[in-house]
């Protein structure tokens, strides 16, 4: 007995530890999973706040979405480039016209805002090289990581809210 109960309650941490829902961090693959079925499903079930750095949206179903979670009250603002923002295919223009508040900047020295991240409900951060376009979610190999870790989460809304104050506005 004395044996079984370290033993178990080793177990016990590590199953909890390795558990989706107790994970720090979890990495997807384009080529395993839907990048954009997995923002789908987070932006349903945020229940405060999307602060979203993106370099561009072009994805009508991801721009759907911010608008039905806006229409359900969360407060959503977006960073953007605004050399991308500016092209044909951006939903950028439809979600301001929609009442979303989005800042549009440009990069250093004629460089590009180039971040890819989505703070949801100040708790969990989604990164990685995915773009919220058509293109990343059916014909490249992308990846996006999901993070739950506090200090990492603290850090992204830290500089989300720097990039929110940048002088360098276009919109």
């Amino acid at each position: 007995m004395r044996f079984f109960l370290p033993c178990f309650f080793s177990l016990l941490l590590w199953v909890l530890q390795t558990s989706p829902a107790f994970a720090e961090t979890e990495v997807l693959f384009s080529s395993d999973q839907s990048i954009q079925g997995t923002l789908l499903n987070e932006m349903e079930s945020a229940y405060s706040t999307i602060d979203l750095a993106i370099r561009e949206i072009t994805s009508k179903p991801l721009a759907q979405a911010l608008l039905k979670a806006k229409e359900r009250g969360i407060k959503i603002r977006i960073i953007t480039d605004s050399k991308q923002a500016k092209r044909r295919s951006s939903k950028i223009t439809y979600l301001i016209q929609e009442g979303i508040p989005v800042k549009i900047l440009r990069g250093k020295d004629h460089g590009v805002m180039n971040y890819r991240f989505a703070i949801f409900d100040g708790k969990k951060v989604m990164t990685g090289s995915f773009d919220w376009s058509e293109t990343s979610e059916r014909r490249n190999y992308e990846n996006l990581l999901i993070l739950w870790e506090s200090d990492t989460v603290i850090s992204y809304q830290k500089e989300f809210e720097r990039l929110w104050r940048e002088k360098r506005i276009i919109h």
